[in-house]
This record gives C-alpha cells, structure tokens and sequence, in this order.
C-alpha cells in the first residue's frame, strides 16, 4: 500500500489519483461463495462490510463484537465478514475449505453474514486496494442508499454505525478527512518511515501548495528533510522559525528533537543540534528534555562518555523537576544505563 500524490495535484497540472472514497458507491459483493447467512446481493439498508483472515489475530478477536452488532441493529444494519488475503502461496489454489471449516468451528459465536473471496482477489481489488488500504482487520459502513458513509479499524466502528443508522453522520465532513489522510497524510509519513527525503519535500510542496494551512502542520517533517539533504538550508529554516518564534522554548526543543530522533545525520548537522542544545540550556527551562537530547546527540557521534555525561545530567534535572512524569524519569534512568553499558564496550 503505497499511495502517492505524484502528478496528482493541479501544481503538476496533472489529473488527480482516482480512489474509493467515502461518499462513493460501494462495489457490489461478489465473494466466490458465501459461507454462512443469506448473500448480500444489494444495499437496502446499512451494511457493515468487515475485512478478515484465519490468519489474523485481531480479526479473531473481533467476531464476537461483529455478532454482538448483528443482534443489536437486527433490522436495521446487515454485518458481513469477507474473509480476504487468505493465503500468499501461489499453489493455495483453494482456500475455500479451510475458511468454512473455520467458520463453521466458530458456530453461533460467530452469527452473521460470512464469505470468503476468489483467489484471483476480486472482492478486496474493489474494496481493499481501490481504497487504498492494507491492513486487516478494516470495516467499511454502507449507507442505506448503497454509498460508502465510514472506513477505518473497528475499533471506531460502533461510534460511526450508530450514526449512519440514525442518520446523523456527516458523510461529506468525513470524505474530506480521509481525503487529506489518503492524499496527503499516507505519502508522506510513507516517504519518512523509507528515509526518502527529497520525496518528503516534494510531497509536502503539492500538499501545501494545494491547502496552504497545512503548512505549519508539515513544519517539522520538512525541516528533518532538510537537514538530511541540505544542512545549511535547514540550518537557515531553523534559525528563522528560532526568530520569528523570539526563540520560544518549544521552538528549541522541536529543533533539538530532530537531532535526538534521527540517528543518520551528518556529524557536521549534530554538531548544530549540540549547539541548538546549548542555547536551550542557558534559558534554564526544561533541562532535563535537553540534556536527554543532547546525551542522544552524543551516542549518535560515537562519544559514549558523552552520552553518560548529559544523561546523568538529565536523571538528575528531571528528579528535583516537579514538571518531569513519573513514567519519563523513569524511561530517562533505563536510557542511562543502555549508555553506560554502551561506553563500558567502547572503553
């Protein structure tokens, strides 16, 4: 699942991704055989459509939650389980036996609609990868007049599903959220997770170029692309959001976070992030955070004794911090002793 906003947007001129999208009409149901309950063949009324394998746990755990919804709405939402990626092995040409067995072993813990795809993946093309998603367990609500009204983990579907039957969702406020999420949100992060930072910044560009408000959103993934790819760029975007800001403590340690996240910057970009450190150090608030960060800094640049150093520092800012959670000076004294140990292999 890689979805990218290439050519997509009207800076390139080009025409948009095309995807399933909430507001959309729901593809029909044609699964290679339905397992249990009658076949869905049209939408009458809300359908719940949930998205499963054998294979995944969570989906498992979900069934009794999926019935529980099925006695509830009776009459009102149908809920059906398509049973979908049943198997990655190219000789499974059959699929279908082990899925009934295993809703069949389920019995009434498991009293809703069920089938299981074809193996050529028909019904999760349509649904699944037309929407742009990968994982499972996902659940889309149909609308009464056969349109998609919500998509996302089942987890939020209750809270979506009592108000499409009642008749209070917004549809349309909903289409643009996942817009912006499929669009924008995915490409990006995507983009960050495989280190490509030059498609960072570009993707950023169109996304703001096409919503100018996201650009205070995409400030920090942008500035992270930048020092990966040109330090003295980012060193000047820096200092300007420094300056423009009166060189706010929260500024500092947005900055400063950079250098303690990534661990695959150019010594010459740590060395700036130990400067940015020191600058935060001399307005004497949140210390412990920045002697944290700048004890990263050190790790990253292979000086162990260093680390130990701004580390001990840091437990011993955040224990007379009344500011400083429990829970994190905690995390701060376990991160001590992974440098001590580093520093005692190094020596």
């Amino acid at each position: 699942m890689t979805p990218l906003l290439v050519l997509g947007l009207a800076l390139l001129g080009a025409q948009e991704r095309t995807y399933l999208n909430i507001g959309d009409v729901a593809p029909p149901l044609r699964p290679a055989k339905w397992l249990k309950g009658a076949p869905v063949e049209r939408y009458g009324r809300v359908t719940v459509v949930e998205f499963w394998a054998t294979w995944c746990g969570p989906c498992k755990e979900n069934i009794p939650h999926l019935t529980e919804l099925a006695k509830k709405y009776a009459g009102k939402a149908d809920i059906v389980g398509v049973d979908i990626w049943e198997s990655n092995d190219p000789q499974a040409t059959n699929t279908i036996p082990k899925v009934a067995a295993f809703v069949k072993s389920q019995g009434a813990r498991m009293d809703y609609h069920v089938a299981v795809d074809a193996r050529d993946n028909r019904v999760a093309n349509a649904w699944m990868k037309k929407a742009d998603e990968g994982g499972l367990p996902t659940s889309f609500i149909v609308g009464k007049d056969g349109k998609i009204a919500w998509i996302g983990h089942p987890a939020k579907l209750e809270e979506a599903l009592i108000q499409v039957v009642d008749g209070t969702f917004d549809v349309s406020a909903a289409r643009s959220r996942r817009a912006l999420e499929v669009e924008t949100t995915r490409p990006v992060h995507e983009a960050i997770e495989g280190k490509r930072w030059k498609d960072v910044l570009r993707l950023t560009d169109l996304a703001v170029a096409k919503r100018p408000e996201l650009g205070r959103i995409y400030a920090y993934d942008r500035l992270t692309a930048t020092f990966h790819t040109d330090l003295e760029a980012g060193k000047t975007q820096a200092e300007a959001a420094l300056k423009e800001t009166n060189e706010d403590i929260g500024t500092y340690q947005m900055v400063a976070s950079i250098f303690a996240s990534q661990k695959d910057l150019s010594p010459a970009a740590y060395g700036y992030g130990k400067a940015i450190v020191d600058r935060a150090l001399v307005k004497k608030d949140r210390e412990y955070l920045f002697l944290a960060m700048g004890a990263e800094i050190r790790s990253s640049l292979k000086d162990p004794l260093g680390a130990v150093e701004f580390q001990d520092r840091a437990v011993r800012a955040a224990e007379v911090d009344t500011h400083a959670p429990p829970d994190f000076v905690t995390f701060l004294r376990r991160n001590l002793e992974r440098f001590r140990e580093a520093a005692k292999k190094g020596s």
